[in-house]
Order: C-alpha cells, then sequence, then structure tokens
C-alpha cells in the first residue's frame, strides 16, 4: 500500500499554523489530509517535517487505499502512513470484520500487532452499540499480517454473547480477505458404534490460483487412522478433482451385527462388506468442460474396495445409499438434444449381493430433434434411443397370495398343505437378468393440430418405431422346497417395430360470468395399430413402473421406458375443466377413461417384470382415473388423484397432496393408498402419509422437518427435524435423521448432526451415529 512517488499531501483545517524554527505544522478544527489514496480526518494534526512522524489526535478516522478503515483516539504514523502507533483503536475491513484493541504498532506497512485484541465479523447492535457481539475472539496479542494473509491470535479465547466457551494458547486463521491459504481447516468430530470417536483434521494446500489439494486424516478410536487426499484444479473451461482414501481397520468384528448368521446353527451366511474387508479404500474423480457453447464433457466415477466403503466412512461427495458412477457427452442445439453415457450403478449396502444386481450400462444414448412446420406444415420429431448393460447377478421375486385369487387363471392360492408356502414356478416377478442385454430404438413421429370454424381442435398423430436387440441374459430362478424353480435363459436378437396412427379432439367451451370464467374440454383419442410384438419374451430393464393416471391418460405409449411398446388400438376419452375465479380462486379437474377397441392389449399380458397387471388397463375397459386441484390466493394448493374399478367404483389407489408457501413457511403433505397388488407380491393395501415443511419463526431463525409414517404397519419409517440459525457472522444447524427399513420395522440409521459456523474463522461440525441407540 505505497504511495506514488509524484504523490502530494493536501491539508485542509480550521486553523494551520506553522513552526519556521521547529519545522513544525500544527492543523485544528476538522483535519483532513489527503495523500494518494489515504485520506485522515481528525480534529488536531500535528506534522514535524525532521521526524517525518505524523500526530492525529481526536476522533481520528483513517481511510486506507484497500478499504480498511481506522478509528482512533489518536495515532502516530510515518508521513507515507505506512508505519505507526494507534491508541484505543477500530479497524473495520471491506470484508465487515473488525479488529479493535488498546493499543496497536503497525511495521513495515503490512503487520500490525494488536495488544489486547478482540476480532469478530459480527455489527454491533444498532440499539446498545456496548453490548457484546454474538461472538468474537479476544486474545492476549494479535498479528495481522497483510503479505503473508494470515492473523495470529496468541493467548486467544472465544465468547459467545460476552461468555468465553473456549481457550487456545495459539492458532492461526486466514486474512479476513483471503478466500484460499495454505493451513490447517476446522476439525470434524465424528463418532459411531461400529468406528469408534473420531476427529477428522484437514490440511489445504494452495498450490497456485487454478488448483488446490485437501490433506486429511482422521483417528478412529476402534477402527484406527484413516487417511484422505483431495486434488481440485480448474480451467477455463471447466474443472477436475481426483479424490482417495484408505484404512487398515483395526477391529472388523466391531460390524458383526451387520452379517447374516443361520438363526439354528449360528453359522455366518453372509458377511458384511465391512466386516469382511481389512484393508478399505476407494479412488473418486468428478470433471466438466465445456467443449464448446453446445457440447459438455464430464464424469463422476467411484471405484472402491468393496460396496461400502465410502458409506461407512462418509468420504464426502461419494457416501450416497445410490451411486452412479457415470461419464458423459451432452450436446444442446436450437431443436435437438444429445445424451451419450456410460453408467454403474452402485448400491452401497451391509448386504454385499445387493450391488451385484446393479447393472452396468454403457452406453446409453438419448437424442431426440424437433423440426417444426417441416412435413405438411406440422412437427416432424426424432428420438432415437440406445441402452446395453451387463449385469453380475440377477433378482426374482416370486409371488404368492395367502388367499385365493382366480382373475383370468392368473391368481390363484400357493399354499402348501402344512405350514409354509410354495411359489408358483410360473408366477414371478424378474426384477433384473444376469448377462448381457442391448437395444436400439428409433421412433420417428410427426403431428400437427388444426382448428375449425366450429372452435374443434383436431390434432393428427403418425408414427413409425424400430427397435434391434440383442440378449443373452439369464436367471437361477429361487430355490423352493430343495429344487431351483423358475430357472430362465434368453438368448436372441433380432428386430420389432411399430407404427401408429391418432387422432385426438378437442372441443372446449368457454364460459364466462360476473364472478369467473370456466373452461369445459372434451377429449376423444383414436390410436390405431399392430399387436406388440415378442411380448415377455425380452427382458424388460427400463419399463417396470406404471400408474395409470391422468398424467398419461392421453399417452400414446403408457409405459415409462422403451422395452415395451404399447400395442394394440385403443381410445382415450375424458374431460377437462379449468376454472378461474374471483379473488385468485382456480380449480383444474380430468376425468376419463381407456378403452382397449382391438388387437392384443399389452396390459393383459405376461412379461418378465409383470408390468401392466393391476395397473387398471389390464381390461377392455379401464379403470376410471380423475384428478382435481385447487389454487388459493393464499398459498394453499390441495389436489387429489385417485384410480376407481370399472364396474364396482371402488377405489384401487388415491393421492392427496396439499402445499403452502409463504415467505415465513412452506409445507407439503402427501397422502398415499394402494389397493392390495397380489400380481406385485403387496398381498394387502399399502397406505403411507409424508409431511415436511419449513418455518421461519424469529429473525435468522429455521426450523424444518419431514416425517413418513406407514399406516398400514402403524410404523414411523423416516423422520428429519432441526433448527438453523444464520446471519452476517454466525450460523447454526442442529439436526436429527432417522430412516426404519420398511420391511424389518428396524431403524436403518439414526445420525445427529450438529455444526457451528464462524464467518471468516472456521465451520465446525460434528456427526454422531446414534445406532441402536437411536
Amino acid at each position: 500500500m505505497s504511495v506514488p512517488d509524484d504523490a502530494q499531501m493536501f491539508l485542509e483545517a480550521d486553523t494551520v499554523t506553522y513552526n519556521t524554527d521547529s519545522s513544525i505544522v500544527t492543523a485544528s478544527g476538522g483535519v483532513r489530509i489527503d495523500y494518494g489514496s489515504y485520506k485522515l480526518v481528525a480534529r488536531d494534526v500535528t506534522y514535524d517535517q525532521n521526524t517525518r512522524r505524523l500526530v492525529a489526535s481526536g476522533d481520528v478516522e483513517l481511510q486506507q487505499p484497500d478499504g480498511n478503515k481506522v478509528y482512533a483516539d489518536s495515532i502516530d504514523i510515518t508521513d507515507d502512513f505506512r508505519d505507526g502507533f494507534v491508541k484505543a483503536l477500530r479497524i473495520e475491513t471491506p470484508d465487515n470484520t473488525r479488529f479493535a484493541a488498546a493499543d496497536a504498532v503497525r511495521q513495515d506497512g503490512s503487520v500490525t500487532t494488536f495488544q489486547q485484541g478482540v476480532y469478530t465479523a459480527c455489527e454491533p447492535c444498532r440499539e446498545n452499540p456496548e453490548r457484546a457481539p454474538l461472538w468474537q475472539v479476544k486474545a492476549r496479542k494479535i498479528v495481522w499480517d497483510q503479505n503473508e494473509k494470515e492473523v495470529r491470535y496468541y493467548g486467544a479465547k472465544f465468547e459467545l454473547f460476552g461468555t468465553p466457551i473456549a481457550y487456545l494458547p495459539y492458532f492461526q486463521s486466514p486474512d479476513p480477505t483471503v478466500k484460499r491459504k495454505t493451513g490447517f481447516l476446522t476439525p470434524v468430530f465424528r463418532s459411531s458404534s461400529e468406528l469408534g470417536y473420531g476427529l477428522r483434521t484437514p490440511y489445504f494446500i494452495d498450490i497456485a490460483d487454478d488448483k488446490d489439494v485437501t490433506l486429511s486424516g482422521t483417528y478412529y478410536t476402534k477402527q484406527g487412522f484413516l487417511a484422505e487426499a483431495e486434488y481440485r484444479q480448474a480451467f477455463e473451461s471447466g474443472y477436475f478433482t481426483l479424490q482417495a482414501a484408505g484404512i487398515s481397520q483395526r477391529d472388523p468384528d466391531a460390524f458383526a451385527d451387520d452379517n447374516i448368521y443361520n438363526s439354528t446353527t449360528g453359522e455366518l451366511i453372509t458377511a458384511s462388506p465391512d466386516f469382511d474387508n481389512t484393508e478399505r479404500g476407494m479412488i473418486g474423480s468428478r470433471a466438466q468442460f465445456a467443449l464448446s457453447e453446445r457440447w459438455t464433457l464430464g464424469w463422476d466415477v467411484l471405484v472402491q474396495s468393496d460396496e461400502n466403503f465410502s458409506a461407512t466412512y462418509e468420504i464426502p461427495g461419494y457416501s450416497d445409499t445410490v451411486k452412479t458412477s457415470e461419464i458423459y457427452l451432452t450436446g444442446l442445439g436450437d431443436q435437438s438434444y444429445f445424451d451419450l453415457r456410460g453408467q454403474k450403478f452402485q448400491y452401497q449396502s451391509v448386504n454385499p449381493d445387493a450391488s451385484d444386481t446393479q447393472p452396468l450400462v454403457a452406453p446409453s444414448l438419448d437424442y431426440e430433434r424437433i423440426d417444426q412446420e417441416s412435413v405438411l406444415g406440422g412437427e416432424l420429431k426424432l428420438q432415437m434411443n440406445v441402452a446395453s448393460l451387463h449385469r453380475e447377478e440377477g433378482s426374482v421375486t416370486p409371488i404368492c397370495a395367502t388367499s385365493l385369487y382366480l382373475v383370468d387363471d392368473m391368481y390363484e392360492a400357493c399354499r402348501v398343505p402344512l405350514d409354509g408356502y410354495q411359489y408358483r414356478p410360473d408366477l414371478l416377478r424378474y426384477n433384473a437378468l444376469e448377462g448381457d442385454y442391448t437395444r436400439a430404438s428409433a421412433d420417428l413421429a410427426w403431428r400437427d393440430s388444426y382448428t375449425l370454424d366450429s372452435g374443434l381442435v383436431l390434432s393428427p398423430t403418425a408414427s413409425v418405431r424400430g427397435d434391434g436387440y440383442a440378449a443373452d441374459m439369464r436367471s437361477d430362478g429361487f430355490p423352493n422346497l430343495g429344487v431351483q424353480q423358475g430357472t430362465l435363459s434368453i438368448d436372441d436378437s433380432g428386430t420389432r417395430g411399430m407404427a401408429t396412427a391418432a387422432m385426438e379432439a378437442r372441443y372446449p367451451y368457454l364460459i364466462e360470468t360476473a364472478n369467473a370464467s370456466h373452461v369445459i374440454e372434451p377429449i376423444g383419442q383414436i390410436i390405431v395399430r399392430p399387436d406388440e410384438q415378442k411380448i415377455g419374451l425380452l427382458p424388460n430393464e427400463d419399463a417396470q413402473t406404471l400408474v395409470f393416471n391422468t398424467a398419461n391418460l392421453f399417452a400414446l405409449d403408457k409405459f415409462s421406458g422403451y422395452d415395451r411398446i404399447e400395442g394394440g388400438s385403443r381410445a382415450n376419452v375424458g374431460v377437462k375443466y379449468a376454472g378461474s375465479f374471483d379473488g385468485g380462486y382456480t380449480v383444474n379437474a380430468v376425468v376419463g377413461q381407456s378403452y382397449h377397441l382391438g388387437g392384443v392389449n399389452s396390459f393383459a399380458q405376461t412379461d418378465l417384470a409383470l408390468v401392466g397387471y393391476d395397473s387398471g388397463l389390464e381390461t377392455d375397459r379401464s379403470d376410471y382415473v380423475g384428478s382435481i386441484s385447487l389454487g388459493t390466493p393464499i398459498g394453499i394448493t390441495l389436489g387429489t388423484q385417485a384410480r376407481f374399478d370399472e364396474e364396482t367404483f371402488d377405489v384401487r389407489r388415491t393421492d392427496v397432496f396439499g402445499t403452502y408457501g409463504s415467505s415465513y413457511a412452506t409445507a407439503t403433505v402427501t397422502y398415499t393408498n394402494i389397493d392390495a397388488q397380489p400380481i406385485y407380491g403387496s398381498i394387502e393395501e399399502r397406505s403411507q402419509i409424508t409431511g415436511s415443511g419449513t418455518l421461519k419463526f424469529a429473525d435468522n431463525w429455521n426450523a424444518f422437518g419431514s416425517l413418513g409414517y406407514d399406516i398400514k404397519n402403524q410404523s414411523i419409517v423416516e423422520k428429519t427435524f432441526g433448527i438453523g440459525y444464520a446471519d452476517e457472522c454466525f450460523s447454526l444447524l442442529v439436526s436429527y435423521q432417522d430412516t426404519v427399513n420398511r420391511y424389518s420395522q428396524e431403524s436403518d440409521s439414526s445420525r445427529l448432526m450438529f455444526t457451528i459456523g464462524l464467518r471468516t474463522i472456521s465451520d465446525i461440525g460434528y456427526s454422531y451415529d446414534l445406532g441402536e441407540d437411536g
């Protein structure tokens, strides 16, 4: 912060006197001095030309070129403003931080030593400036080195609301203006019943402006030392990170409770990855690069020694239960989209078999292009999808009902004479097959819309689709009374196709009154196409979910993925209503039904995943579906949708939701009830209610929470709640989370997390795995 050589000092005051004998200039009354980028204001100033020192007193304010403002009772500095002594000073930085001290010395133009110093990033109370700030650090000596960009504290006490809470003989923190600096970061405390107590101590290394490294070590009292390292580098076009961690577990037996044992003999059946591995580690990397304005290349990859290491040791960025490792290339044009990925779905669990059922997908390609007014004035849309996957181990669910069901010979009793069950080998749900499967699909669709003079809106659609596939997949089935049943093998390649022609007609009626407007729109849709080919003969990997409701009532293909194609001719009919009322209230409603007109009903056929049964579409006349929502001007939205049996009008599925949003609170409540679906292995109806919300109950204070309740089992399946505080200098977050396995009704995980943030100093965190105590 040097002053230019040609800079001149300008002095302004009510009275200025000059003693020629002593070469002393004295100014008093509203003194103002400008020297380069320095500005000084005081009541009295004395300048000695011989010693080249300037002494100012009385409400002194010095503004420095770096934006810092110094307030003091008196100040004795050199005439270049580099060095000096200050009495009863206070410094305010542009970053809104503050230093104060009884005495301070400035040397070399950059090092300021505060005696009995105080530091805080909190603003003083406007109503009571003398009150202690929310937090502050008091120290016997504080050294602020602006060249080294660090602040050193000697004999430091941390105070909260003026009350000491911690003492450190020495510590240092970055200069308030520093965003990156080599040094230790704040430790994080961790604990769990399997790991013991741990203290994670990170060390940050600032290699250059575009790259850095964080080295971390955590010593766990039960498992030993965990080493971590993360390298980060930024480029003009993106970023790259490389992360690694490893440990040699000292006490794997601490994880024995996660093993599966024979209840009779006590023999170990399945060992958890935490128990079964001693030398454990991971390597992970993330990157994203903008190859151009339209193309992006990136990856997010995790490779680890076993299925659960990163989750067990909470490796930052890699501890999610479901982790997707992928490399991708995406492109976005004016009327097109391209997405190419290779993916490995990793399920981090104490069950080692869970990860083996997750596939490796390479590649997964999606391409879409839309040309408007290209053919006969209509829209032409091309969609392409390629998926190729490999899976090490399959998964099959045998279906067993506890009572007699006779519906088209699909349900029947599976009770054996003795207590227990046997499973129908011809009624299985193959959730996943092991082996290799590749499919390439292309769909070309044309659509347009015409509005007749009468108001009738006609929307014709024509499309063709072709698929090529190669499958080499199998399933070992399941053991039943000592016999392996339900084994399956698919070794086939070939093609299939589908042509579709559809016409949709809408006739909206507008009814306006003095206080409202109403739009009633009857809709009819006719779809003509041949039968779906190779139903049940090909794997079903991406079309295993099907929820029939008003959202897909008028969809040409109601399957969720490419592995199934809806076939057969069908009619979809319904009525939409939209109402707008004075005061800001709105109502939207839809009701309708689907009819199978000819050909083979795809939803009544057995595929390997049993998709379609109990969907409401498996009969010639589908179940009824309806939905209605209400919007209000006070931030409340209410809605419900349901599916009703086409013969008895019994409710097969109900979803009810309500939301509220305002500047101080948000809330969401959802209730779902699903009728029994024995074909999917759900013998009894299921119902659950979930709720979540946030509340700003005071300035800077927020509370949040969520709850999931399984009504049938009368148990809470998930609960999270917490409270947070944040202002300009301090943050606090306390949260508790507990999840329950809906099958065993036992706690999966229970964790308490506590984080305190002191702006410019550090964030202090504590995470405790409550385990069985939760």
